[in-house]
């Protein structure tokens, strides 16, 4: 206690001997508790430039570029050639010593720019390396040869400074010419640049910027902004959807920024440590991690981690994963799992109700949704995610199904799911299914098999709705008679209320 009572006396004397001889210009929060930023080890730090740092969701696995290596694929003894390396976090914080990520990933000079899931590596061209931006993707035998990421993206930015892809993959932001711009994913296109605007973009030159899975909050490098001298690092956040609105931008402080260059800022999920690299090129830099106060991280996510098994053998299965707005049915992101143990993590923001499911051909995706609205502080979640092959026999429940109590009204955040029900019954125009209707048993046993009756009639009025031939469906309502879990809790009652639909006939 006397020990920790001592340690903040010394962080705060020292913050305040860096305060007071900041100049009166620095736009920072002088009032908060900041944490002396470290040096990395010499697991990863060397003789040679190790720069722009990428850490996995959960901030167990951190990436970097290192230049001029003998151990580069492409080493040619002149500080030119950069590869990926990356080394692991055990339980005790200590990482491991750094390792080439190999070939096929470093066939070129190459620089990583983000890591939005534990199975996605999101690539950027070096000088002599890549022209634009290229995917690789977990694999059972390793990752992937990097492919385009959109090729006209890579054509129209092949002249850019640096390039962040966010976290839904659908959000990029662009340096070019010293000023920050963003462009989104419109279907398989990608719409024009957006000027950042000028609380943002300066007559210097703002650079490298990461966007954190709020997909609000902005931290960049600047020699534009006032600073402790270099290019220092800042953070921002986006006020409106037009992308043009920012708040003014907070410098990191004097325990991060100093009279050197930094730059290269990342995040894992968490927000709670940052990782950069600070020095320039032709000395070599070196990376750092700090805590972050509490009040300069982004809005608070959730990680939900878990495998995507089969639901019949459970076993595990590479597939991709959409997560989606309840509200609207948009897409927000997408993720993949690994084709060998099946494991994922998606990052979900805070603020929204969001359905997420794993897809992939002759399977019925089963979803689940998640409550964020409430969210005030990161959290981890396991879900593993089942999905059910399409085949004669098998019943699927239909989580995403909502009512309002002892109603038989769908409401909207509902229609995502029938969606996909009315398109699997599209896909497979011979397939019968029985729709079911289930209840608690709380109230009158008679009142309960007709609301279930009722429910699972709802379900069938929208698939007709949607064009399903009536002799495709039947109906039926079992009232509280086939539990799946107990009734005398809160949490069995709401498994036991469901419909759920089994397939009579698969057809071809």
């Amino acid at each position: 206690m006397i020990n920790h009572i001592i340690r903040s006396l010394c962080l705060l004397f020292i913050s305040q001997s860096l305060f007071s001889q900041a100049p009166n210009n620095i736009n920072y929060l002088k009032n908060l508790q900041y944490f002396k930023a470290q040096k990395l080890g010499d697991q990863i730090n060397s003789a040679y430039d190790e720069a722009y740092p990428v850490v996995s969701p959960d901030g167990k696995t951190l990436y970097f570029t290192r230049a001029g290596h003998p151990n580069n694929v492409d080493y040619d003894d002149d500080r030119r050639d950069q590869d990926i390396w990356y080394t692991t976090r055990a339980s005790t914080g200590q990482w491991s010593p750094a390792k080439n990520i190999g070939l096929p990933v470093n066939a070129n000079n190459t620089s990583l720019v983000n890591m939005p899931n534990i199975n996605t590596l999101i690539i950027w061209g070096a000088p002599l390396g890549y022209t634009g931006v290229k995917i690789s993707q977990k694999m059972a035998k390793g990752w992937s040869r990097p492919r385009n990421f959109y090729r006209h993206l890579s054509n129209q930015y092949k002249i850019a400074e640096n390039i962040f892809v966010g976290s839904d993959l659908k959000t990029i932001v662009v340096s070019k010419k010293g000023d920050l711009l963003v462009v989104f994913k419109k279907g398989q296109e990608w719409s024009n640049p957006v000027h950042l605007g000028g609380t943002i973009n300066t007559d210097g030159k703002e650079s490298v910027a990461f966007l954190a899975p709020d997909n609000k909050t902005l931290y960049f490098a600047s020699n534009g902004h006032p600073g402790f001298g270099g290019s220092d690092l800042f953070v921002s956040r986006r006020l409106d959807d037009t992308w043009k609105k920012w708040s003014k931008p907070i410098n990191l402080g004097p325990t991060i920024n100093t009279p050197d260059n930094e730059s290269g800022l990342y995040m894992p999920a968490s927000g709670t440590f940052a990782y950069f690299h600070r020095g320039d090129r032709k000395k070599g830099r070196d990376i750092y991690r700090v805590k972050m106060p509490t009040k300069l991280r982004s809005r608070a996510v959730v990680l939900v981690k878990g495998k995507v098994r089969d639901a019949t053998t459970k076993q595990p299965i590479g597939t991709n994963i959409s997560y989606r707005n309840l509200a609207n049915n948009v897409e927000v992101g997408y993720s993949t799992s690994d084709p060998k143990d099946g494991s994922y993590e998606v990052a979900l923001p805070s603020g929204g109700k969001y359905s997420y499911f794993a897809q992939k051909k002759g399977y019925y995706a089963i979803s689940e949704n998640i409550d964020l609205t409430k969210l005030a502080k990161y959290r981890e979640i396991k879900v593993d995610l089942l999905i059910t092959p399409i085949e004669k026999g098998v019943t699927i429940r239909l989580n995403n199904l909502f009512f309002a109590t002892n109603s038989i009204q769908l409401q909207k955040e509902s229609f995502a799911e029938l969606n996909r029900l009315a398109t699997t019954l599209e896909q497979y125009p011979k397939m019968i299914i029985q729709i079911a209707g289930h209840t608690d048993n709380q109230g009158n046993a008679a009142n309960n098999r007709l609301l279930s009756q009722q429910r699972a009639q709802s379900v069938c009025n929208y698939l007709l709705g949607k064009g399903i031939d009536s002799t495709r469906m039947k109906v039926k309502g079992f009232g509280a008679s086939q539990s799946i879990a107990p009734n005398t809790t809160a949490a069995g009652r709401k498994r036991n209320r469901r419909v759920e639909f089994k397939i009579l006939e698969k057809g071809e």
